[in-house]
């Protein structure tokens, strides 16, 4: 929380900016201060309907696509990922793409035959891969590939045409960008400069033209905040200067002669001129384009047409055979170009503005990979229903098995559903949680019963690309909600929102776990909070402690404990500012036994309080597994567990096996005290008024009391995150 700005605005914003710049250190502190208007909102893509899973029982095969290309798959290859497609007629096979036929074209030899189809990848926020689902018996004629001869020629071919390249890499996430995309090459500050190589395969005789794009993260009430020079083969192209924070292209033209066939240099460089207290810009990406000699690389040439050219026709050259042309202008209905009869090399004539993808004999792709679609459980079978659903990777799935008999023990009709179930049944097998949404939605409305609890498993990142992350990060994917103060940050709220309020329906948990055995740890602790017979009065006992840097956090944590009611009794650990031995006081409180642990004060992703009042090292110095608290985190970030490679507070407090926390109430973003206070008052009162609810019908009822038209509200309830298994019976047996 935002509380080190009780003296004004201009501190508030400094702060703000300053946990974006330690973004990637995530040590970041939280504060008080006037609330400006929220900015909350749902950042993503919209739910896409599909019919694949009318296609259950009928096999449909996934092909996964991660680059652009003419795609050859034989049935050969088929029928040893689905036996029994021998008999399939290829006249009925039927392509999707997010539930759209794809064009396609049969090509048979004997009692084989191939399809082929242009493919490219995804340009979604959470996989660079498409998923095209193949169907046996797609219930409609195939989809045919329309064929279409080639223009005549209008004039002399050239060898040449206009080409982009652009070059990206993403190493630095920037969660303050309002718009587009978080991750960025490199970040410049005055008086720095950085060197790229970059490489134009190809290069003909030309002029060309490069483009820059940088996000200015900074500005002042100087003139100008931004400063940049680029240079390119030692040559200053661009010299500006401009103002404001935001994104800003810088772009020049680049004279015939400058550009080199293969490697060439770019200097970037913040000369730190502009009188700014700070500047800093962050490099996007660099682009270039040029003219390329018409060559097939590896017997793939991809090329348009435009008005630059002015001459149409090109000698396409250095294929290793057999030529075969698709217009793929509008990628979903590509065209094949007949009439083509070159060998090695075809003089072309194509339509202004049209674009081409041109493949010999040894350029077809293959695709990333092909399986057979998920389709059990089948999510839409009649007469379906419960009462909890659990989704994850089967991995996940499988040490859950224990709490899942447990739950059904105590009369919850209970469901596992493999994520790639409802993947392949709601969103055309694309990995992106709208499928999640679409899957809950549709249970919560045809499903008898409708589910009351929906448990993730699986672990999260602000990279689900994987540039920067592990695979072991990328379990199941978050939600990205825009915030005020912490910009984009993690949020599963939403997965219960059925009805599109923006507030949650049903009681949502996640276990971010990354493999099997933080599974098995947390559900053995979860069994062993819930049915062990040693005496359970500690349960019933509240520890809150208060963050000594500012005299709130003390006012706050008392009228928490105010609102207790018997047969809860309450402790406040108060340290004073600057305290020292404060880890020690805290690890004995755990030792005594705590059935509820709230903290109030400033936090980051792995520690509670400036003074380190609790760290994620002090978790492993903990023995009280058989008095596992819940713990309430009435602070900043010690949430945020989409870092791929900083833990969180919340996550080593879970996986601890020799004690730590059952589960964890945390937030993954920066808001104010003042709008906590309507989340800690309404759990607390929620609690006390309903002694036998779960820990997730107790949050989901405190959720739906804050207020929809208060400042800072929404954020609190959109990134407080329940980490956990909901239907956790609070006070054991």
């Amino acid at each position: 929380m935002l509380n080190f700005l009780p003296i004004g605005i201009a501190r508030r914003l400094f702060f703000a900016l300053a946990f974006f710049a330690l973004t990637i250190l995530f040590l970041f502190a939280c504060g008080r201060g006037t609330r400006k208007k929220p900015t909350s909102q749902f950042v993503g893509s919209t739910l896409v309907p599909n019919s694949t899973s009318q296609l259950a029982g009928k096999g449909v095969i996934k092909i996964g696509v991660k680059a652009e290309g003419l795609y050859e798959i034989s049935s050969t290859e088929i029928i040893k990922i689905i036996p029994g497609w021998e008999n399939v007629n290829p006249a009925r096979l039927r392509l999707t793409l997010r539930g759209q036929a794809q064009p396609v074209w049969i090509t048979t030899q004997g009692n084989t035959y191939s399809l082929v189809f242009y493919g490219y990848p995804s340009d979604s926020r959470y996989t660079d891969e498409n998923s095209y689902m193949l169907a046996g018996d797609g219930g409609e004629p195939l989809l045919q590939m329309e064929e279409r001869k080639q223009l005549e020629a209008s004039s002399l071919p050239v060898d040449k045409f206009l080409t982009t390249i652009r070059f990206e890499e993403n190493k630095i996430y920037a969660p303050q960008v309002r718009e587009g995309d978080h991750l960025f090459w490199i970040s410049l500050t005055g008086r720095k400069k950085q060197d790229f190589e970059v490489s134009l395969p190809k290069l003909a005789n030309g002029s060309g033209h490069i483009r820059v794009m940088v996000w200015g993260s900074t500005e002042s009430p100087n003139e100008f905040d931004h400063h940049l020079i680029i240079k390119v083969n030692d040559q200053v192209l661009i010299d500006e200067k401009w103002d404001g924070a935001g994104r800003h292209m810088l772009e020049a033209d680049i004279p015939v002669g400058l550009l080199r066939d293969g490697n060439n240099k770019v200097l970037v460089e913040a000369p730190g001129d502009t009188g700014a207290a700070a500047e800093i810009n962050y490099v996007d990406w660099i682009e270039f384009r040029y003219p390329r000699q018409a060559e097939a690389d590896d017997d793939v040439l991809a090329f348009e047409i435009t008005s630059e050219m002015v001459v149409s026709t090109l000698n396409l050259n250095k294929f290793s055979g057999s030529i075969s042309m698709v217009d793929v202008t509008v990628p979903t209905d590509t065209v094949r170009i007949t009439g083509s009869t070159g060998e090695n090399n075809l003089i072309f004539t194509g339509e202004f503005g049209h674009r081409y993808l041109a493949v010999g004999p040894n350029g077809f792709s293959k695709p990333a990979h092909l399986a057979p679609a998920v389709f059990t459980p089948d999510l839409r079978a009649p007469n379906s229903g419960a009462d909890y659903i659990v989704i994850g990777p089967q991995d996940l799935l499988v040490p859950l098995s224990p709490l899942l008999d447990w739950r059904a023990s105590q009369g919850l009709k209970v469901i596992s559903v493999p994520l790639e179930a409802v993947y392949d049944q709601f969103n055309g097998g694309i990995p992106e949680p709208e499928a999640i949404r679409a899957f809950i939605s549709y249970a919560a409305n045809y499903w008898e019963p409708a589910p009351r609890y929906l448990l993730l498993v699986g672990d999260a990142t602000y990279d689900p690309h994987g540039y920067i992350s592990p695979p072991e990060a990328n379990r199941l994917p978050v939600l990205f909600v825009q915030t005020d103060f912490g910009g984009e940050t993690a949020s599963d709220v939403l997965y219960g929102d059925v009805n599109g309020d923006q507030r949650p329906d049903l009681a949502v948990g996640r276990m971010p776990a990354q493999n099997a055995n933080q599974v098995r740890t947390l559900v053995e602790k979860t069994l062993s909070y819930e049915q062990s017979t040693a005496d359970q009065d500690w349960q019933k006992k509240v520890l809150v402690i208060a963050d000594g840097q500012e005299p709130s956090f003390k006012s706050d944590a008392q009228a928490f404990l105010d609102r207790l009611t018997a047969p809860y009794t309450g402790t406040l650990y108060a340290p004073e500012a600057g305290v020292k031995d404060a880890q020690a006081k805290v690890g004995a409180y755990f030792e005594e036994g705590y059935g509820l642990v709230g903290y109030f004060g400033h936090g980051s992703i792995n520690m509670w309080g400036k003074d380190r009042i609790f760290m994620g090292e002090d978790v492993h110095s903990l023995t009280n597994r058989e008095r596992l608290p819940v713990i309430i985190n009435m602070t900043c970030l010690t949430g945020l567990f989409i870092h791929p490679k900083v833990t969180s507070l919340t996550e080593t407090l879970l996986w601890y096996d020799k004690g730590g926390a059952v589960a964890v109430l945390a937030p993954t973003s920066l808001t104010l005290p003042s709008s906590q206070s309507y989340l800690s008052q309404a759990l607390i009162d929620t609690l006390m008024h309903n002694p036998g609810a779960t820990l997730g019908e107790i949050y989901l009822q405190a959720q739906q009391k804050i207020p929809e038209n208060v400042s800072g509200a929404q954020e609190v309830l959109l990134t407080f995150l329940l980490f956990g298994d909901p239907a956790l019976k609070l006070g054991g047996k």
